[in-house]
């Protein structure tokens, strides 16, 4: 697989994550999270670390949203990879969203989501 082919695996992942977001969909969430995946954040000092299972019920109960994200950063090291963006949903919240992603079987899948809000 050549880099072209690789980043682009990686950004298909990322597009599942906002493709689930904008239709409130659990299953295309599992499609772009390995099962074990977890996502993280800090509020008021202390750090929250929950199984992904957690972002997909938040999904549900929002329901389907606007959602557009840049990409700020790609890193690959190998099988395994980095990806910052920044996000809108619904246009009222911004978020810093940090990703670590790795390759198995030729896709690639996100291992954990770390973010903070603008």
């Amino acid at each position: 697989m050549n880099q072209n082919e690789t980043v682009q695996g990686i950004l298909n992942a990322i597009e599942l994550y906002a493709e689930a977001g904008r239709k409130a969909s659990r299953e295309l969430g599992e499609k772009a999270f390995t099962k074990e995946a977890t996502m993280s954040w800090v509020e008021k000092g202390v750090i929250t670390t929950v199984p992904i299972n957690t972002l997909f019920d938040v999904l549900e109960q929002t329901g389907e949203e606007e959602v557009s994200y840049t990409v700020e950063d790609v890193t690959v090291a190998g099988n395994i990879a980095f990806v910052r963006i920044s996000s809108s949903f619904s246009k009222l919240t911004t978020f810093n969203d940090m990703f670590t992603l790795a390759e198995q079987s030729g896709e690639w899948k996100i291992v954990s989501k770390i973010y903070s809000v603008k």
